[in-house]
């Protein structure tokens, strides 16, 4: 077996074919089978059920998986010794929800390209559930999530800052738009939602469940930016935090419509796994996140 084994066998997990693997390795499909099947021989058993095109790890492979990156995290470890401290490059992958991204992190990952330009960063949005799954599979090194204080014994966390959540309406929505239509427990209003797994989407709905209320139409938008312009049409309300829509709130695009009862505080968090190797292109991008954070609004 050889380090480079690990390294496709990591790549086929994380991109789920062997031909998309290939392409990013930079290898033919033929090398990577090659690589596969070496581990194979090896271990005495497959790694990888075959189902057309998309692979599915066996057992053996879901097993082997945990120790790959334990191999690989050790390695880097080892190739660093002899490098200067100050020579930051390598790869960093970067997990981060949509209102992180597009309202965070601009400042962030501009100074720091600025200072490591040898680090290749890649950039994923997705949900906090989703991200906190790349960590533990590896397919991200540090993640972003807007969630209640993170718990999770397989991870270290930072709390950035709370990021209060606020119903939204358009300029002419009556400030009244939650309160019940004499019996109707129908609220006239559309709710404008993210998708299902989004934890502001899910805080709203407990409320409007506790307070035994329900929307007569609702409208699903995975961009808030869309969600945002619904909002300002009179289209609907929305429920979004208050980082994303504070610039609306204060031209008057938009306007806060009151609940009975505040919502649960989330707050904005960088993640990484509490077994992840800390490389020192991790560290300097932790060191300047938890700066700016210090200077949110």
């Amino acid at each position: 077996m050889e380090i480079r084994h690990f390294v496709t066998f990591k790549k086929v997990v994380e991109s789920g074919s062997f031909t998309q693997a290939a392409e990013q390795l930079g290898y033919t499909q033929s090398t990577v089978t090659s690589h596969i099947q070496a581990l194979e021989e090896h271990i005495g058993a497959p790694l990888f059920d075959r189902m057309g095109r998309k692979v599915k790890l066996t057992d053996v492979g879901k097993r082997l998986i945990g120790y790959t990156e334990e191999i690989l995290n050790t390695y880097g470890k080892i190739e660093s010794i002899a490098s200067d401290a100050e020579d930051v490059r390598g790869e960093l992958k970067i997990a981060a929800p949509e209102s992180i991204t597009v309202y965070r992190l601009e400042s962030i990952l501009r100074e720091y390209r600025k200072k490591y330009p040898q680090v290749t960063i890649q950039l994923s949005n997705a949900s906090c559930g989703d991200n906190q799954k790349a960590l533990l599979n590896g397919s991200a090194d540090v993640a972003f999530v807007m969630l209640p204080e993170l718990r999770d014994p397989n991870f270290i966390a930072h709390s950035l800052k709370e990021e209060p959540v606020v119903v939204v309406g358009g300029p002419d929505t009556p400030m009244n738009a939650l309160g019940k239509n004499g019996s109707d427990q129908k609220l006239r209003e559309v709710f404008i939602a993210n998708g299902k797994d989004c934890i502001y989407r899910a805080m709203f709905e407990k409320y409007l469940e506790e307070h035994g209320l329900a929307f007569s139409q609702m409208m699903e938008l995975w961009s808030i930016e869309a969600i945002k312009r619904c909002v300002r049409s009179g289209l609907g309300i929305t429920c979004l935090p208050l980082m994303t829509v504070k610039e609306e709130i204060d031209q008057e695009k938009v306007k806060i419509i009151p609940c009975d009862s505040s919502f649960p505080a989330i707050f904005a968090q960088v993640v990484y796994h509490k077994n992840k190797w800390i490389s020192p292109a991790m560290t300097e991008f932790i060191a300047i996140t938890l700066q700016h954070a210090k200077s949110w609004a």
